[in-house]
């Protein structure tokens, strides 16, 4: 089973032909992700424990997070997008802090 994932924040292809995905940075534009689960929720609660972020709501965070458009998500430096398998599809929350910046921050501003 191959996985491939993009990076929805800059397009650019950071997994391709894993037969697993971990945690991990987009090598174009920095961007962390985490997650990793079968459900978007599920992933955005494993994202919001992997960025230490676990205080905050992950339904208020996913839905803050499919509220954007593709350039909104761009401009805020959050995006939740699925991965692509041969039989099933695994979510993750990609989130761009500026250098040395706060994921945590950047995604508690969505909410806030």
């Amino acid at each position: 089973m191959s996985a491939r994932l993009v990076c929805p924040l800059c397009a650019t292809v950071v997994v391709d032909g894993a037969d697993d995905i971990t945690p991990g940075a987009c090598p174009s534009c920095g961007a962390r992700y985490e997650g990793g689960e079968g459900d978007a929720p599920g992933a955005v609660a494993a994202a919001l424990r992997g960025f230490g972020a676990s205080d905050l709501d992950a339904r208020a965070v996913i839905d803050a997070a499919f509220r954007l458009t593709p350039t909104q998500s761009v401009d805020r430096g959050v995006a939740v997008t699925s991965d692509a398998r041969d039989a099933y599809y695994r979510w993750w929350l990609f989130v761009r802090a500026p250098a040395g910046g706060d994921h945590r921050a950047v995604i508690a501003s969505l909410i806030t």
